[in-house]
């Protein structure tokens, strides 16, 4: 039986979803990650066939070199963690599987290098500019304009995302930046992205307005497929996800078109092909749908997936493992939930070794919750500056974005993670 490799840099429930639809296509699914404790190989014993170590799974000829020992030909090399797709890109080159150039991750990578390529697209965006000091902070805001958002030009999960007013905050923000990646767990700040070091150079992008919204899209021989729009209402500046829902409020079928429309122009500026890419998008009073960030190679994070697959019938998982296996779309399932959905974040309080989960089962009960999914587990390290979504729920029976946002609050009170 053939063999699909599956690289993990670490806990993720795609590596479930991807695998199951390995084996639906009839081959074997091994896993490359970092060592393993004898109670998780135990537990991924279940979902693959097998789980070998690697030291480092960003080091592509290692990683292809491992390979070849696992099998001569691989059909497949997968990831959905985030800071392995350029690295697991490039690995399949090296085995001649790939299916989409690893230059188009690697320039997706770079939040930089995607603000430029969308500008010569002549797609809308907000004005940008790189910061290397503090002492740049009034030329740059000159530049950009002000307010204005600082983030790691190699992020994610909002990771030290910041929006400043005034020169002194972005000038304060970089030096929060340049103070707090270097001591990052996060290995992707230890990188050199290019040229630039990610914990010294970092994005300033103009502050959009106007509400925001994420779609998934399948990219099929160059053709992009919008999957599902949901909308992010901010409810919390400190957190930029707590509530998600689909269809968006008040959205238009004519807007939505327009939304979707960017999202498809994005991934294709960005040379992006037999993917998937997670787009976020603000419909700016000014430029219309304007891309926040895309992130390549890889569907939502958490459960936004299953919203969609609940409303549409289409696994995006399921269509991502095709498109690496280069076989045709799975078949699409009919709708289970055709109403309106919606998704409940609840985040860990500060930082620190999560110890225990409580209040799953009250929160289950409560009349609104179709489902409950914990993405975490006791002995993770939890860090408050990223957002790690801990628990998450689906809910239905919502009127609105007030709805939702009371919901969030009643769940807050009643799950419980303990963080020391």
């Amino acid at each position: 039986m053939s063999t699909a490799i599956l690289i993990r840099e670490a806990r993720g429930h795609w590596v479930g979803e991807v695998a199951a639809a390995v084996h639906a296509a009839g081959h074997r699914a091994v896993l490359l990650a970092p060592p393993v404790d004898a109670g998780e190989r135990a537990s991924l014993a279940a979902v693959v066939d097998d789980v070998v170590a690697v030291d480092d799974v960003y080091d592509a000829e290692a990683v292809a070199a491992k390979i070849r020992a696992i099998t001569t030909s691989p059909v497949a090399v997968i990831t959905g963690s985030d800071g392995a797709i350029e690295s697991t890109a490039r690995v399949a080159e090296l085995l001649g599987v790939a299916r989409c150039p690893a230059s188009a991750f690697t320039r997706c990578a770079s939040k930089y290098a995607v603000r430029e390529a969308l500008a010569a697209a002549g797609l809308p965006g907000p004005g940008f500019a790189l910061i290397s000091s503090a002492a740049e902070a009034g030329d740059v805001a000159e530049r950009v304009g002000l307010p204005a958002i600082v983030k790691p030009v190699n992020g994610a999960g909002s990771n030290l995302v910041r929006v400043v007013s005034t020169v002194d905050e972005l000038a304060a923000a970089y030096e929060l930046l340049a103070a707090r990646l270097p001591e990052s767990d996060d290995p992707r700040y230890h990188r050199p992205l290019g040229t630039l070091d990610p914990t010294k150079t970092f994005l300033v992008e103009g502050f959009l307005r106007g509400p925001e919204y994420a779609v998934d899209v399948l990219i099929r021989d160059g053709v992009p497929e919008p999957v599902e729009i949901l909308d992010k209402p901010l409810i919390d500046e400190r957190k930029f996800e707590l509530v998600l829902s689909c269809p968006p409020a008040g959205l238009t079928d004519e807007r939505a078109a327009l939304v979707a429309e960017a999202a498809s122009a994005a991934v294709k500026a960005l040379g992006l092909d037999n993917t998937v890419a997670h787009v976020e998008i603000i419909d700016d009073e000014q430029r219309g749908p304007t891309i926040v960030e895309v992130n390549a190679g890889r569907p939502a994070g958490s459960i936004m997936p299953l919203l969609a697959k609940l409303r549409t019938g289409v696994d995006v998982f399921a269509e991502l493992t095709a498109l690496a296996l280069g076989a045709s779309p799975p078949d699409r399932e009919p709708a289970k939930l055709p109403i309106p959905l919606g998704m409940l974040i609840l985040y860990a309080a500060g930082s620190g070794t999560l110890t225990g989960i409580g209040g799953l089962d009250e929160v289950a009960a409560l009349p609104e919750v179709v489902d409950v999914v914990t993405t975490v587990s006791p002995g993770q390290v939890l860090t408050d500056e990223q957002e790690t979504y801990a628990v998450n729920l689906v809910v239905a029976g919502f009127a609105d974005h007030q709805d939702l946002v009371a919901l969030h609050a009643e769940a807050s009170e009643l799950i419980r993670l303990e963080v020391s």
